[in-house]
């Protein structure tokens, strides 16, 4: 089967969507698939990867990392060249309006992943606070209006399936993957002796993700700013880059804890799964997330994560199995991650079950399941 993967974003941004697809890539092509992307293009021909249709772009004002694809028509004949048996969107915007016209125009059956909560992340195109609502109520019509045509549109977790259905789009269940052989529990000891368990070293409560306001991660600052937090004498180590940092670290700053907090900036692939494994616990404090990757990759190297109650994160984060909740109060959240960084070896050995139940293999499965019944 030839698979094209229509993307808004892509190498060498790294993010959720970018690990999905590689992951789905590797899994379709160990399959014997043929997968191809087609993206916008990088700001520089050099970064430009062989075997991916670029469109020519511009960065996205609000938030460089990401670019606008100016325009299509050298996708199309890339996609006539390609010939592909399916066409699968990871896009909502300009890139998935060209996976549309793509699809009928070569008459090929249409699916799309739902990755992003756009319209909760309204603050980027609307700058007028008090109009977010609405520009958010506007972005759901459109999103209802851009999936009328898809033959299949799937939801990484039952989370976000039930939050798309009362917004009158019915979603499959289809988790995006982890690399469970890359990300791996197998040096965890003498890891977490070096960092965590001699006399002077501090309990590790580590963040890996975008530093992006719609993460809420003001909550992880209000967390280390408790008394109980300066009691315990945790590091909360954030992993990432985004348009939000230097605002974390203004704030960090301010409340007088910079000495709680270490902002590691991005962290190569190759140093990830031990930055995960030397880890206490992870903590994700967001409820953007639709499925939460980061919080797999850990689980997958042994470390539970905590993180806020009735969230997508929530389904992999089983209380007392691979992880715990939290709520909206900032004491009783530095309470249940304290609890969990001190139990940590009672969930490893959950943590990481929990991760291979969505490893690259099961989850292409899924998928390809998915374009078989697309299919029709």
């Amino acid at each position: 089967m030839r698979v094209a993967f229509f993307t808004d974003t892509y190498h060498p941004s790294l993010d959720g969507v970018v690990r999905s697809l590689d992951a789905f890539g590797r899994g379709l092509r160990h399959e014997g698939h043929e997968v191809r992307m087609f993206a916008p293009a990088p700001a520089a021909a050099h970064m430009h990867e062989a075997g991916v249709s670029y469109a020519p772009s511009v960065a996205f004002p609000a938030y460089p990392q990401y670019r606008i694809p100016l325009h299509e028509g050298g996708l199309r004949r890339a996609a006539r060249q390609f010939g592909p048996e399916i066409i699968h969107s990871h896009a909502m915007l300009k890139m998935g309006l060209a996976a549309r016209g793509a699809a009928s125009e070569l008459g090929v059956p249409l699916v799309g992943t739902f990755h992003t909560l756009v319209p909760q992340a309204a603050h980027y195109v609307m700058p007028i606070a008090h109009l977010h609502g609405w520009a958010g109520r506007r972005m759901w019509d459109y999103l209802r209006w851009f999936y009328s045509p898809f033959d299949e549109l799937m939801a990484p977790s039952r989370f976000l399936a039930r939050a798309l259905k009362e917004e009158g789009l019915d979603a499959r269940v289809v988790p995006n993957p982890v690399d469970t052989e890359f990300f791996t529990p197998e040096k965890e000891r003498k890891e977490r002796k070096k960092r965590n368990h001699d006399s002077h070293s501090r309990p590790c409560v580590l963040f890996v993700g975008r530093l992006a306001k719609e993460k809420n991660l003001d909550f992880l600052l209000e967390m280390a700013a408790q008394k109980e937090w300066q009691e315990w004498g945790a590091e909360l180590v954030m992993a990432g880059e985004g348009p939000y940092r230097k605002t974390l670290e203004q704030r960090a700053k301010k409340e007088n804890i910079t000495e709680h907090v270490l902002f590691l900036g991005r962290v190569p692939d190759a140093k990830l799964p031990s930055l995960y494994r030397s880890a206490s616990c992870f903590v994700q404090p967001s409820l953007f997330e639709t499925q939460g990757l980061s919080a797999l990759e850990a689980m997958a190297c042994g470390t539970p994560a905590a993180v806020r109650a009735g969230t997508a994160l929530a389904e992999v984060a089983r209380r007392g199995v691979s992880g715990e909740w939290f709520g909206h109060d900032a004491k009783g959240a530095v309470e249940v991650v304290r609890r969990l960084c001190e139990k940590r070896g009672k969930y490893s050995v959950g943590a990481r079950a929990v991760a291979l139940e969505h490893s690259i293999p099961k989850c292409t499965d899924r998928l390809i399941e998915t374009y078989e019944k697309a299919g029709g």
